[in-house]
């Protein structure tokens, strides 16, 4: 046999040898013995970014997953004849609404922020992980010092607190709009809030153990919360639902709450009203307004419900938008 005859049929060995170790591997087929077990659940999952000086560091905190039923009430504009197509250009599977939610960890060299601090299992029962997700990427819920909400709903604010009593952020001040923390705490506005009674309860139970922490702030476009975190107001979802922007050596990220909840569905049909605003036509403007802003301005974007890892920008697409996100870098 001529050298490179053999020199094939080794290699071809050789392979047949490793697919077969391979195949055997595979779930559903016959592993030999001491192959490891599948790992399961993923483990805490964050990314790092810097804009100009500023880390910024998404956290993962879980998921959302609703129904077929509940598309319509979420977009009561909406048909299923017109939800359809957008579900297949998102290639959309799975049955329902889904959506991660994350939260933002700013380290300014001055400040250690978080905006927005995720959920909890009582309430959201996929959620719940922005703490191991904190201590995961290298930093402690001691050394958080500021928690800016951008509104007091659960998956954005019972991080702060899971039962009410526990401050699981010690050393921090939480920074809310006066008219977010009024309209959560005052019993006068209970009727208004369009999900009803568990909402309210799980928005008290999150700013309980902070008395004498929260610093109540004007909603005012450019107000400076911390140094180099300046607010954007973006009222509908709730009165006092704001967007915050960080500012760096020329650079800037706007990081923004519940301005869309499905970056395909909403950002291609942006004027569709949303169920869950206390103020959906508001909540139109306010939408319209910071995707018009941000494709203008061609800045980086983040958002608490935005697909992993979480940074992305906005650029228009006939009368909607498109979401185009950044890659995950590692350099």
């Amino acid at each position: 046999m001529e050298e490179s005859t053999l020199s094939f049929a080794r290699r071809a060995a050789l392979l047949g040898a490793a697919g077969a170790a391979t195949l055997a591997a595979l779930p559903g087929t016959a592993a030999a013995n001491g192959v490891p077990p599948q790992r399961g659940p993923m483990p805490p999952r964050f990314h790092r970014i810097k804009v100009g000086d500023v880390e910024v560091t998404t956290l993962l905190d879980g998921g959302m997953q609703g129904t077929n039923a509940g598309i319509q009430n979420f977009f009561p504009d909406s048909t299923p004849a017109e939800i359809a197509p957008l579900r297949e250009r998102a290639f959309a599977i799975e049955p329902g609404l889904h959506q991660p939610v994350g939260a933002y960890l700013l380290n300014t060299g001055r400040n250690l922020a978080l905006i927005d601090c995720g959920g909890h299992a009582s309430f959201i029962p996929t959620t719940g992980q922005t703490l191991d997700a904190l201590r995961a990427s290298g930093y402690a819920p001691e050394q958080v010092d500021t928690v800016l909400l951008t509104h007091i709903h659960p998956e954005h604010a019972l991080g702060l607190s899971y039962d009410g009593t526990t401050r699981n952020f010690p050393n921090a001040e939480v920074v809310v709009t006066q008219i977010d923390h009024q309209f959560w705490t005052d019993p006068a506005m209970e009727s208004r809030v369009p999900q009803g009674q568990r909402f309210i309860e799980a928005a008290r139970r999150a700013i309980r153990p902070y008395p004498g922490r929260i610093r109540t702030v004007e909603m005012r476009q450019g107000l400076e919360v911390i140094p180099g975190v300046f607010l954007e107001p973006a009222p509908g979802h709730t009165p006092g639902h704001v967007s915050f922007r960080v500012t760096s050596q020329n650079q800037s990220i706007l990081i923004w709450g519940d301005i869309a909840h499905q970056m395909v569905i909403q950002l291609a049909r942006p004027r569709w009203r949303v169920g869950v605003d206390v103020d959906p036509a508001m909540g139109v403007e306010s939408r319209v307004r910071t995707l018009t802003m941000l494709a203008e301005e061609r800045i980086l974007m983040g958002g608490v419900h935005v697909p992993w890892p979480g940074f992305g920008r906005i650029i228009r697409d006939g009368e909607g938008f498109l979401y185009v996100p950044r890659p995950a870098q590692f350099a």
